[in-house]
């Protein structure tokens, strides 16, 4: 129980992962955060109800996957995974690789942006928090799913991953 005044370094420690959670959810990195904003300002105001500080990241990322699911369910996908050119954002500096191998890695970009983006919201949502190093119990806390279906979500959408980027990833054929 911990009053928002003394709250500021928790905001501040967990806020770049909870936008980056909601952009990978939304693809819009506006849209997230805006909703992380809104999620902030609703477990600030209740922060007498909450133990921010020991449970915080959990209850925020909760929020944040609901108000993102909640967010693309009312909407139809009118935005792009792509930048306005049509191509997939940098990954990575590629200042010191050969024009070859960042064409290579563009496709490959953009191959996991569409696999990502095909994703049903859970699936993706549970794999991006796997990917930022939770535990299956805490992604089941996260996404109000039983431990269980939160590791049937992850190989779901590891299994659909591997099936899209197969052919990206196997190299040419023998």
């Amino acid at each position: 129980m911990s009053h928002p005044d003394d709250l500021s370094d928790w905001v501040l420690a967990t806020a770049p992962r909870a936008v980056a959670y909601a952009a990978s959810l939304l693809r819009n990195r506006q849209e997230a955060e805006d909703v992380v904003q809104d999620c902030y300002c609703r477990l600030l105001a209740r922060a007498d109800v909450y133990d921010l500080k020991a449970d915080g990241l959990k209850i925020l990322l909760r929020a944040v996957s609901n108000a993102c699911f909640n967010r693309n369910s009312r909407r139809r996908s009118m935005f792009s995974i792509f930048g306005r050119d049509g191509r997939a954002e940098p990954v990575a500096d590629r200042s010191a690789r050969e024009p070859s191998g960042e064409l290579l890695d563009a496709e490959l970009a953009e191959a996991v942006a569409r696999g990502l983006a095909s994703l049903p919201d859970r699936q993706r949502a549970a794999l991006e928090l796997k990917s930022l190093g939770h535990s299956l119990q805490e992604i089941a806390e996260i996404l109000g799913v039983s431990p269980g279906n939160a590791g049937v979500l992850v190989h779901r959408a590891r299994g659909a991953m591997e099936a899209m980027l197969g052919p990206y990833l196997e190299g040419p054929p023998s």
